[in-house]
């Protein structure tokens, strides 16, 4: 073998070329590019004696480091103002990009961007919108943008409903477990894939795998498949699956597990008192089953919770104070745990960084270094950016984490490592295809799959999917044998006007199929279908006692509908008084004059409809004052702003509902929470 010196130009030379090579990367068959140019940097040292090494300078090193930071970085752009508003205060939709975070991303070398409902107002934007960016990075040597969203389905869904059905969300899928086994997840989360990548979105932070185990949990609840681990892990795995399968990036969540919690890491720092054998058998077998199933999810995103069990070690915060450390920011959980012991190979994504969870506690820098030390690959929303201004102290951050990086040699390599992943997946999942194509291809594309006359059938299937699912999901927990109830006149109490109307159109839908049965009811009540009689009062507020008594002593039947934990305002579908929304009454006041309502009906004789949809525990102690009690796991409503419009909204969940209440359809779905409802004896005296 041959050995040559080098003279020192020719020396600089090279260097020059292998730095510049890795600062700017074409992303046209950018992704294979990015892997080898990675890869080499952690090739083994040439063992040859008489062949020189040359560490590069320090100002090399820290560009560099600054390119791999820039690609551990994914950017929320909701909102910007140019206009001179507050950082705080600017609330302007970013629905085409600026020249201005154009650069951020080329400039920084950023990884990727997660996309708001604020960011989406139609197919044709949102894919001019991603296609805009990636073409840029593209133009500007630079790897392809992870481009992300959090489309669980139900309650947690960003696109539209004009674009893509919301479903009806994870629970209600485990409550079709019983019958349909994960039939419900493949199918839902194939279609969500199938509709995401052609809008140029290629990472979706979904599934939920939380074990929902904690009743009173105020974030995860609906969003868990079921309180069950092997149930969460099958119905996990076959998410996964299908949303890969469409091309695009599943990242599960929250490791090591977010179900067991009270407090919203959006607002706290959560505390989970499990055992370490507790945890692996219930909270981590979801992540640890589909790890090692036969496709495993490309991202796993991290949870702001602590876990003693598993990291009792603490961190100084911001304030002083010794934390015991988050999962998001523990070497043991995320690199011992999670890659050693579960063997996991793919991302680790942090939760949003700007999460209460950890931004009450942890200063930017602190927290993607100290994410970046405990084997984090991507900082999630780690800065906001939101006015010109904060782009320099955005740039300024990246800068001082990757001075700490540079300066910290295991930090450094652990760096090359999770760079050399990111191109990887970056390559694996085609990112760099959706530039390959220019935007009037994926935009007339677009136009086929909205052409309801003459399109593909994507949206028509999505819904047809959504109203089987919702079907699916309807559980009856009590009273089963007092149904069907074909009432003509009912007074329903719900949680807000939206629900309200919803269950008015899906009401008297219903009852227009059930009259027209003739072999169930008779001709003369079948020409009686338009007389059906329904009010309907909103519990934002709660009503005199004089006017419920007298619409209840004029009614057959009353439902009432209850939203627990109690749902957000911005999910309120904007029909009611914002002077009302600003006084809502307290879940426990609105659950207190729902009991004494359902006792003063059931004394008038009335037959009482009691409807949890959401989590249903609440039916525990709604049983007493109920002839039925039915649970649907989602209460997702679609509300349509035009004035013009005579139905304000619909709902496939309370059709489903009313469509068993009325004896339509069979209910077959099954709790995937325990709901204990002792029988009402008084009722089966009676012969209810």
């Amino acid at each position: 073998m041959q050995v040559f010196a080098f003279s020192k130009v020719f020396r600089n030379l090279l260097l020059f070329i292998f730095i510049n090579a890795i600062t700017a990367v074409s992303a046209v068959g950018s992704a294979s590019a990015f892997a080898a140019v990675q890869s080499s940097t952690n090739a083994p040292a040439n063992t040859a004696t008489n062949v020189p090494t040359y560490a590069p300078s320090a100002s090399d090193k820290l560009a560099k480091t600054k390119a791999m930071v820039g690609q551990k970085v994914i950017l929320d752009f909701r909102y910007f103002c140019h206009d001179g508003t507050a950082s705080k205060a600017c609330r302007t939709p970013m629905t085409s990009i600026p020249d201005a975070l154009l650069q951020v991303l080329s400039r920084n070398n950023i990884g990727g961007v997660i996309l708001f409902a604020e960011n989406i107002q139609s197919a044709p934007q949102l894919i001019t919108l991603n296609h805009t960016m990636q073409q840029h990075m593209t133009q500007h040597g630079k790897a392809p943008l992870f481009i992300a969203v959090d489309q669980e389905g139900g309650r947690v869904s960003r696109l539209p409903y004009s674009m893509l059905a919301p479903f009806a969300g994870n629970m209600a899928i485990g409550a079709s477990f019983h019958k349909h086994g994960t039939a419900f997840s493949t199918n839902v989360a194939e279609h969500i894939g199938q509709t995401l990548l052609p809008l140029g979105i290629n990472t979706n932070f979904a599934p939920s795998v939380d074990v929902n185990s904690e009743p009173k949990n105020p974030v995860i609840n609906v969003r868990s498949f079921s309180q069950y681990p092997q149930q969460v892990a099958a119905l996990g795995e076959a998410f996964v699956s299908a949303m890969q399968r469409s091309g695009v990036i599943s990242a599960i969540k929250h490791f090591p597990g977010h179900g067991d919690t009270h407090v919203d890491s959006h607002s706290g720092l959560p505390n989970v008192a499990h055992s370490k054998t507790h945890a692996l058998a219930t909270d981590i077998l979801p992540f640890a089953n589909i790890i090692n199933s036969n496709t495993p999810p490309a991202m796993i995103m991290s949870a702001h919770i602590q876990y003693p069990s598993l990291d009792s070690s603490t961190l100084i915060d911001k304030n002083g104070n010794a934390q015991i450390v988050p999962a998001t920011l523990s070497k043991r959980i995320l690199t011992d745990l999670l890659r050693t012991q579960l063997g996991y190979q793919g991302l680790v994504v942090t939760d949003a960084l700007d999460m209460a969870g950890i931004a009450q506690f942890f200063t930017p820098e602190d927290a993607m270094v100290n994410a970046f030390k405990a084997g984090a690959d991507i900082a999630l929303m780690p800065f906001t950016i939101r006015t010109p201004n904060d782009i320099a102290d955005f740039e300024k951050l990246l800068s001082n984490v990757s001075n700490a990086v540079a300066k910290d040699e295991q930090l450094y390599a652990k760096v090359q490592r999770s760079n050399n992943r990111i191109a990887s997946a970056k390559q694996q999942f085609e990112l760099h295809k959706f530039v390959a194509k220019p935007a009037s291809w994926w935009l007339s594309e677009a136009a086929e799959i909205n052409d309801k006359q003459h399109g593909n059938g994507t949206i028509k299937k999505g819904v047809q999917l959504q109203k089987a699912l919702s079907e699916a999901a309807v559980t009856v927990l009590h009273g089963k044998q007092n149904l069907p109830v074909r009432a003509m006149r009912y007074v329903a109490f719900m949680p807000d006007s939206a629900r309200c109307l919803a269950l008015e159109h899906a009401l008297s839908a219903s009852a227009k199929k059930a009259l027209s049965d003739m072999k169930a009811i008779s001709k003369q009540n079948a020409l009686q279908s338009e007389s059906l009689q329904f009010v309907c009062l909103p519990l934002l507020t709660l009503p005199k006692q004089a006017l419920v008594k007298r619409l209840i002593n004029d009614t057959d039947a009353i439902i009432v509908g209850d939203i627990s934990p109690r749902h957000a305002n911005y999910e309120l579908g904007g029909l009611d008084n914002a002077d009302v929304v600003k006084q809502r009454a307290p879940l426990s006041t609105i659950h207190a004059f729902m009991k004494d309502v359902m006792h003063y009906a059931k004394g008038q004789g009335k037959r009482v409809v009691f409807a949890p949809m959401r989590m249903p525990y609440v039916a525990q102690e709604m049983a007493e004052a109920s002839d039925i009690i039915i649970a649907t796991f989602s209460y997702v409503v679609n509300v349509n702003p035009d004035k013009d419009v005579a139905v304000k909204a619909t709902s496939h969940v309370l059709q489903a509902f009313t469509d068993v209440l009325m004896g339509n359809i069979e209910a077959h779905g099954r709790s995937p929470v325990n709901v204990n409802i002792k029988p009402n004896r008084s009722l089966l005296q009676e012969g209810h």
